[in-house]
């Protein structure tokens, strides 16, 4: 029996598996010293104080620790088996100390492009490196998107399975990640659904940078959605995520929109460009404030444009009749 025969038959998977199942980690060129340096040491460099997030695109951050400590969350890619192509372009492949997905997604799980020295895939728990604390919060997708393309029961008939609880593959469930570092909670939501029970709310208390799916066609939360959540996150700052990008994502795919209009809905900085390095002393006085990174990304997105011509207005030349030089010596005719 083939493996990926044998895989079927005892998950009881419904579609097929595309290429081989297993890591990748063998093909990185890197190795663990970081890690190690972080475990012994607490650190990589001297403590800067402050905490820097970078900006992929959709929904992919890095964000690095006052010590040193690389994180990158979410990094994309296409995935033909489930719904088709996405992106324009590839995510760099990109170094880091600790890789986080949040879930199965194409759009989310990439991690074969993280040359990292770990990968927590949809973890659970409490994980410390050196000055990072990581505590997975397990919840669920969003099934019930409340926007105007399409409503759960369309969901379902696209990708032909169930997407709500109870009894939801595992695609849709979902990680949150609480990352606590330089005396900031940063709350990466992943796609999780709009209203987590109780108990998870309770997990996530006083955040000071929240960042949210949120887009002005709510494929994941609606503006109205990320108001209230960022609200009840008693969120600092709020950044914007899983919005279209030209250049990055595919027209028609499922996103339309940035996430402008969510932006100017509350109190809000356009960023001019793809790092910001934040410290509670620079966001104490801020509450719900939007900090937008727009199209400024690490990621180099091309963007294609007509070129434009700027001829110098010379006289034609004359009209040659070319054929003439055919023309039959002794008259008109060969």
């Amino acid at each position: 029996m083939s493996d990926l025969k044998q895989i079927k038959e005892e998950h009881g998977f419904e579609q097929a598996i595309i290429g081989p199942v297993g890591s990748l980690s063998f093909m990185q060129l890197s190795n663990n010293d970081r890690v190690i340096a972080a475990q012994k040491y607490g650190g990589v460099r001297e403590d800067t104080g402050e905490v820097e997030i970078s900006f992929y695109g959709m929904c992919a951050f890095k964000i690095t620790s006052p010590k040193g400590i690389e994180i990158v969350i979410d990094p994309w890619r296409n995935a033909p088996g489930f719904g088709g192509y996405w992106f324009l372009i590839d995510f760099p492949i990109t170094s880091c100390d600790i890789g986080l997905v949040t879930h199965a997604h194409g759009d989310h799980d990439a991690s074969h492009r993280l040359d990292a020295g770990m990968i927590l895939d949809r973890m659970g728990g409490v994980f410390e490196l050196g000055d990072v604390k990581i505590t997975g919060i397990l919840d669920k997708h969003m099934c019930e998107p409340q926007n105007d393309l399409y409503t759960s029961k369309i969901m379902m008939e696209l990708f032909g399975k169930k997407t709500c609880p109870p009894e939801e593959h595992m695609e849709w469930d979902n990680s949150m990640f609480l990352i606590e570092t330089g005396g900031l909670r940063i709350l990466h939501w992943g796609d999780n659904r709009q209203n987590p029970p109780d108990d998870v709310w309770e997990m996530m208390k006083d955040i000071d940078i929240a960042l949210l799916p949120v887009s002005d066609d709510g494929h994941i939360l609606t503006p109205r959605w990320g108001k209230r959540i960022a609200e009840k996150l008693n969120a600092k700052v709020v950044i914007p995520h899983h919005y279209y990008i030209e250049g990055l994502n595919l027209e028609n795919a499922g996103w339309e929109l940035p996430a402008v209009q969510f932006t100017r809905m509350m109190d809000h900085t356009f960023l001019d460009k793809d790092t910001i390095s934040l410290s509670p002393e620079k966001i104490k006085d801020y509450k719900q404030h939007v900090m937008y990174f727009g199209e400024h990304t690490v990621t180099n997105i091309f963007k294609w444009s007509p070129p434009t011509y700027e001829v110098e207005n010379v006289p034609l030349p004359d009209p040659v009749k070319a054929w003439e030089r055919f023309k039959p010596k002794n008259g008109d005719k060969y």
